[in-house]
């Protein structure tokens, strides 16, 4: 082991110690006050929790809304301001972490947090003045941002997953992995189960689909960011999809709706893209956001999914969330074993109950067979895989069995 890594393990062996009596520290205290970092909607995951430590006077909950510094600057600003919109109608506190003039907000001075909530793992999407490496003082948290599907040190040995108080995990299969493949052997994992459980098992969903003049079939497409050629993450189909789903959208618009719900990063790595650049991304957003049985989908998809019949996607962050529907879906590669080398064996569990698609004619025949005529062979084990592994462990919420946790550690 050289010099770099015995330092790490070590930092890792005293940050539980000093953790231990912070803790100690905070059981004194009447109030104890916590911070959720929001970057954009589809990461946020901490809606129920905020509202279940709202309510609990032990507990002073604020959110800080920042921008995720890998995207465009134009996308930044309409995610942020799409929170800032969820939150004022959600009745939940917020501040923003760099207000218009560009200054920041102090949260060590503001609001002096015991406990932080990070939306990610990665310290280079956030701002440098938000790095987690300033507030090693405090009991870092984390929920993942999507329900976890791969394998490896990249998944569970970042620094943030060996050095976090808590981890806030999903199921015992990812246990399992962290014990595996963390430096710490998973020791600061909780199971909790997945925190958008509790909304998507909410049972008032809001129609969020556009007025037709007949029922018509409602189908979600959600294309991966990694548009770029090479690499591990290369997983994306759009390229070859974009006129192509646009074209199924005219075809059959006496008959289904289509909702255009690309990751948040698609925009800005297509603004970059030599065949494409800004004025044709918009142009493309905007076809998708005026048709008459299509609309553009930025940003919260629960109500989305639940409210859905069927969805196409090659975005492993909906792996497993779209199951929450039991609804028919349809996983968009031409490599699928080489897919599936990546992928934990949760996530293979998942992967089995999708219907694959490689080319044009597998998306139709999913679309004319599946769901137009419902003739749909994987439904029962669909439903298998929501009861077994989607519902949270011990019959409680997600924020819930969190709460548990701070209770236990603090009162």
């Amino acid at each position: 082991m050289n010099l770099k890594a015995l330092i790490r393990r070590l930092f890792y062996i005293i940050i539980p110690l000093y953790q231990h009596l912070y803790i100690k520290r905070i059981q004194s205290k009447k109030t104890i006050n916590v911070v959720l970092f929001a970057m954009n909607l589809s990461m946020w995951k901490c809606e129920s929790l905020y509202h279940l430590l709202s309510k609990n006077s032990r507990f002073k909950v604020t959110v800080i809304v920042i921008p995720c510094t890998d995207y465009d600057l134009k996308q930044q600003k309409k995610d942020c301001e799409n929170l800032c919109l969820h939150f004022e109608k959600n009745n939940i506190d917020y501040h923003l972490g760099i207000n218009e003039n560009g200054n920041y907000y102090n949260i060590r001075k503001k609001i002096n947090p015991d406990i932080i909530f990070y939306p990610q793992p990665y310290k280079t999407y956030i701002p440098t003045k938000f790095y987690y490496t300033r507030f090693l003082d405090k009991l870092l948290c984390y929920y993942p941002y999507a329900f976890w599907t791969s394998k490896g040190v990249w998944s569970y040995d970042q620094a943030y997953h060996n050095i976090a108080w808590k981890l806030f995990y999903s199921t015992e299969l990812h246990k399992i992995d962290a014990q595996k493949y963390a430096s710490n052997k998973g020791k600061n994992v909780e199971i909790v189960g997945y925190p958008n459980a509790d909304l998507f098992l909410n049972q008032n969903h809001l129609n969020i689909w556009k007025v037709q003049s007949n029922r018509k079939k409602r189908i979600i497409w959600a294309p991966h960011f990694t548009i770029f050629s090479g690499g591990s993450l290369y997983q994306s189909n759009f390229l070859w999809m974009a006129n192509f789903m646009l074209e199924l959208a005219r075809s059959y618009s006496d008959k289904i709706q289509f909702a255009f719900k690309p990751h948040p990063r698609l925009y800005t790595e297509l603004c970059k893209h030599k065949d494409w650049g800004n004025e044709i991304t918009n142009a493309y957003y905007q076809q998708w956001e005026t048709m008459e049985n299509t609309q553009l989908e930025s940003g919260e998809y629960i109500d989305l999914f639940m409210t859905s019949d069927a969805m196409i996607h090659d975005s492993s962050s909906f792996t497993v969330e779209y199951h929450y529907s039991q609804k028919p879906v349809m996983f968009i590669t031409n490599n699928y074993e080489e897919h599936l080398e990546g992928k934990s064996e949760f996530g293979k569990l998942a992967m089995e109950q999708h219907y694959i698609g490689k080319d044009q004619e597998d998306i139709i025949q999913f679309i004319e067979n599946v769901v137009l005529k419902g003739n749909d062979p994987m439904k029962a084990g669909r439903e298998d895989f929501f009861k077994q592994y989607l519902l949270p462990p011990n019959g409680k919420t997600v924020a819930q069995n969190t709460m548990d946790v701070f209770i236990k550690a603090f009162c």
